[in-house]
């Protein structure tokens, strides 16, 4: 197992250094190199039983890097938190709030129905499909939004800080949405919809003010015991997969989730300096992890399942898209970025690529670990893994690229020009 995962992480190294050198997200090559050195392929092939098989990920590998998935999960949720630029979102004032939210749920919503419709699922797990797909990519958008701004290009209108502060909170939720329709497949609870009323709201605000009023006194823990602050990104980890273990006991309504991102956001409240110091440690590690990642949600993904979900599998990430589109144009109604500009800001909510590696392969996970229960089975978390590899191959190139071909064309460094609503 050990000379897989090292002989994949390298290869994958090579492969996402030629992708970026093709100016296409080094992800890609990541997951390519996973699909190469699946399981699957050693089923598909004459590998198995040879010599070359000891260089492949078998089922058991990826069966038990649930761990790895989730803690990756975490990072994403704490990098959000502690990179929310506040100031950002109240300079483009209802906007921004609008573009954080509206473009996620009318996705998800479009998602769900024709989920449902098409692959004749319960609503919940149509809408777990909806979530997961509904994220863009931090990972494609980041880097971009940076490079913007270093070059000034959409600066006077803040367009990447808008652009940023959106996906954060996209993100966020896309990524609670989805941790809550897994809670709602716990199996003492599935029908039981008195309970599940008051689960959501009540694990939202449980969530939100545990997160909160732990910020303060952990930060000063943090400061006091950590030598090096970079030993505060292990200690945050732990606690994170602490908060897992507290909702998994059911002592009371819950969501880790929701609480990692509000002790996220707290952390950069209560002390700005160290929630910086913070955010690049897990910057770095985030470095690293997202090659595993990537590889091992490309090793997950079924060929034969893929196949499957084809035709039907694009229909509904197009039909995602379009209704996200529409979200973004709906949502910058009567703001003062110019028909251009919204058109760029449209592009850039395309590529999805992060969220769906880090949770499209914990619903299969949770399945086999007895977790939730599934109305297809496993088949439903072979499916959420095949249309989220298939999302992220997709969209996350065309979304890089025309990023990188349009910002020019689109947005003006001096951004003089006039806005209409």
């Amino acid at each position: 197992m050990l000379i897989a995962l090292v002989t994949t992480f390298l290869i994958a190294l090579v492969a996402g250094y030629l992708f970026e050198k093709i100016k296409l997200p080094a992800l890609i090559g990541y997951m390519l190199t996973g699909l190469f050195f699946s399981p699957y392929m050693i089923d598909y092939t004459a590998i198995k039983g040879s010599f070359f098989e000891t260089f492949f990920i078998t089922h058991q590998t990826t069966a038990d890097s649930s761990a790895l998935r989730e803690t990756a999960l975490f990072i994403i949720l704490f990098r959000a938190g502690l990179g929310l630029d506040k100031d950002g979102l109240k300079v483009h004032g209802l906007n921004a709030l609008s573009i954080s939210i509206v473009p996620c749920l009318l996705e998800t919503a479009a998602i769900t129905f024709f989920a449902h419709l098409l692959f004749q699922l319960p609503l919940i797990e149509s809408a777990i499909i909806g979530f997961v797909l509904a994220a863009v990519s931090p990972a494609v958008i980041v880097p971009q939004m940076l490079e913007l701004q270093k070059n000034g290009i959409g600066k006077k209108k803040n367009i990447p800080t808008l652009i940023l502060a959106g996906s954060t909170v996209d993100d966020i939720i896309a990524i609670s949405g989805f941790g809550i329709c897994l809670s709602l497949l716990a199996p003492n609870l599935i029908g039981e919809w008195s309970i599940l009323l008051l689960k959501v709201p009540l694990s939202i605000i449980a969530g939100i003010v545990i997160g909160h009023y732990l910020a303060k006194p952990l930060t000063l823990f943090l400061k006091k015991t950590s030598s090096s602050n970079f030993l505060s990104v292990p200690i945050l980890l732990i606690i994170a997969f602490g908060f897992k273990e507290l909702e998994n006991s059911q002592l009371f309504f819950f969501s880790h989730l929701i609480c990692i991102l509000s002790l996220g956001i707290s952390l950069q409240s209560a002390d700005l300096q160290f929630s910086e110091v913070l955010a690049k440690h897990f910057a770095f590690v985030w470095n690293i992890a997202v090659v595993i990642l990537f590889v091992l949600i490309g090793a997950m993904v079924n060929p034969k399942v893929a196949m499957s979900a084809g035709l039907y599998g694009l229909s509904i990430l197009a039909i995602g898209l379009l209704a996200r589109s529409i979200g973004v144009f709906i949502s910058l109604y009567g703001s003062k970025l110019n028909l251009k500009e919204r058109v760029f800001c449209v592009l850039s909510y395309l590529p999805k690529a992060t969220v769906q590696a880090t949770v499209g392969g914990i619903t299969l996970s949770m399945f086999l670990n007895g977790n939730i229960k599934l109305y297809e089975g496993a088949q439903t978390g072979d499916l959420i893994i095949a249309i989220a590899a298939m999302s992220i191959l997709i969209t996350a190139p065309i979304g890089a690229i025309s990023m990188r071909l349009f910002s020019k064309k689109l947005l003006v460094e001096s951004d003089t020009t006039s806005g209409i609503s």
